[in-house]
């Protein structure tokens, strides 16, 4: 039978006068080979163009690595930020119950080794090209044996440089891209293994140690591609740092902290990058839209009171708008919705949708969120899809008031779909819009006075009719129009109306710089929807401590909830026993 090749690795911690005497043990279980096999056939494959040493056996050649220009996979450029960071490498290696010092080794003695496996071959090329400062790679195999059956019989370890890229590449005249440097130099260093079937081991058959090219310093010797990989234990840290929202970046760094420098962590920050990004490619190889789907699909199994719906753009079949709540959030809203603050923010995904908030304000004045929805666009027609699929999803309850930041579009789909319910305008925003048109320092101060100042109507219009004159804003078009909309800002026509103290969508903005600690610019779909329910899983948290804090009798407040909760859930039934005949 076969044993499994393991690695195990020890170390200990040194001082740097004890530098030399470093040790790092690599131990090789050993691989057996069924003796058994016939191997009066013959098969040899080459993969770097030159003609082999054993002249006893037939050989087919076929150029896999040196023929493909893209395959020239040497590449010794590195990261600015990686230069300058030493780390060395161990130089003593165990070999089956012998151990072996790779730097004292001499060329006889690495001629006269033997292995149990080409694995293990491999490994120990591996180890002595790292100690020696130059990347390896697989090159010629000869097969042996009836076909389904057979086994390598001797396998050949090369410098990264070996042999030279092919000339039609060089030659090539159509080409859309620039050519890539030439690292191969038809260096002729290289270690052969052949299977001696008497010893049942792999021998060493020629081993050249010569290069023609300068070696690479110890400290750059970690940024070779063979020797940068994402270890098993390393994969497990990351991605539960990425899961919670922690960006690459940083989650570079911290490896790197932890690792104690650039030279022990093993990869570098564009490894750790390329890694992220065909993670998130297996997981969305269905589509974006299709994962995203999955995604809530599978959380309602968890929550059954979420909500989703989306539409579809009937022209190209592509996703146009997407609404889901959950059932905290819905709880939340029959709680605590009769005022809604409905805001837009932008750059949250990769396909640059709009995310549309629904935000209120609890009984401790904390931001609590009732739903979100991505769109593809801001037009009126959008709008009403969204607030109909709020309206539905919240059992037809319409909000009192609602504060948006004065879109048109907006606006004129609440007129459509909550028409009982008040519109108020964002206070901040209607400050700095004014800025930005009104470049009159007294009129600005006077205008904040008319917005937020409890007068009556009377008074307002006569402290409006003063205040033009003495700035001399007759005429004005942006003063002309926000005039014309006083219903919707001014507090002297919204004062016998609730709005639980909201006079502004902070409430929206204060749930985007949550959001942005979670999710980058460029996500997908999936991705945002994932790192958004954690921003939301750390904001319940938060509300949860303030709730145990707070001086509201909580316990009311649960029940409430909990009431909230039971109504929509028997409302859910209902409507699923409808379906379900």
């Amino acid at each position: 039978g076969r044993k499994l090749l393991t690695l195990k690795m020890t170390s200990r911690a040194i001082s740097l006068s004890e530098y030399a005497a470093e040790v790092q043990v690599v131990k090789f279980t050993m691989v057996d080979y069924d003796e058994s096999v016939d191997v009066d056939s013959n098969e040899f494959r080459s993969t770097n163009g030159h003609a082999s040493d054993d002249e006893d056996a037939t050989y087919s050649v076929s150029n896999v690595y040196d023929s493909s220009y893209d395959d020239d996979d040497t590449d010794n450029d590195h990261d600015d930020d990686d230069a300058g960071n030493d780390h060395d490498f161990d130089d003593d290696a165990v070999v089956g119950d012998r151990a072996v010092r790779i730097n004292s080794m001499t060329s006889d003695e690495i001629r006269a080794m033997e292995f149990s496996s080409i694995d293990e071959a491999y490994e120990f090329y591996y180890e002595y090209g790292k100690c020696k400062g130059f990347s390896i790679r697989k090159s010629d195999d000869k097969k042996k044996g009836p076909e389904g059956s057979k086994i390598i019989t001797m396998k050949q370890f090369v410098c990264s440089r070996h042999g030279l890229r092919d000339k039609k590449h060089i030659c090539k005249l159509n080409r859309k891209r620039e050519h890539r440097r030439l690292t191969r130099t038809n260096c002729t260093a290289r270690l052969r293994v052949t299977y001696k079937a008497k010893k049942g081991r792999f021998v060493v058959s020629i081993f050249e140690e010569t290069h023609n090219h300068e070696l690479t310093p110890a400290r750059y010797v970690h940024l070779h591609p063979v020797y940068r990989q994402i270890s098993e234990a390393d994969r497990a840290q990351i991605d539960g740092l990425q899961s919670h929202g922690i960006r690459t970046c940083h989650i570079m760094g911290y490896m790197v902290a932890q690792k104690g420098g650039y030279g022990g962590v093993g990869f570098t920050k564009k490894d750790l990058y390329n890694y992220f990004d065909k993670k998130m490619r297996d997981v969305i190889k269905d589509g974006d839209v299709a994962a995203s789907l999955n995604y809530l699909n599978v959380k309602s199994s968890t929550d059954p009171m979420l909500y989703a719906e989306y539409a579809a753009d009937s022209s190209n079949g592509r996703m146009k708008s997407l609404f889901w709540a959950d059932g905290i959030s819905r709880a939340d809203y029959f709680c605590f919705g009769d005022v809604v603050a409905f805001d837009t923010t932008y750059h949250k995904n990769k396909y640059n949708y709009p995310l549309v908030i629904f935000s209120g304000c609890n009984h401790h004045s904390q931001t609590i969120i009732f739903g979100a929805a991505l769109v593809s666009d801001e037009t009126t027609e959008t709008y009403k899809w969204v607030l109909n699929c709020f309206l539905e999803c919240m059992e037809n309850k319409h909000p009192k008031a609602v504060v948006t930041d004065g879109d048109g579009a907006m606006r004129e789909a609440i007129k459509q779909v909550f028409p009982d319910a008040t519109h108020r305008l964002c206070a901040w925003h209607l400050n700095r819009n004014a800025g930005e048109n009104v470049k009159n320092s007294g009129f600005l101060e006077g205008f904040k006075k008319a917005m937020y100042s409890n007068f009556s109507k009377d008074e307002f219009e006569e402290y409006w009719s003063e205040l033009i004159k003495e700035n001399e804003l007759e005429g004005h078009p942006w003063v002309t129009k926000t005039y014309e909309n006083k219903s919707l800002w001014a507090t002297a026509y919204l004062r016998d109306k609730f709005f639980g103290r909201i006079r502004t969508t902070s409430q929206c903005e204060a749930v985007n710089a949550i959001i942005n600690s979670y999710v980058r610019k460029k996500c997908s779909i999936f991705e945002f929807m994932h790192n958004f329910e954690q921003a939301l899983r750390g904001k319940l948290d938060y509300l949860n401590m303030v709730d145990v804090n707070g001086s509201v009798d909580s316990d009311m407040i649960e029940l409430a909830r909990f009431g909230a909760y039971c109504s929509v859930l028997t409302s859910f039934c209902k409507e699923a026993s409808k379906k379900n005949g």
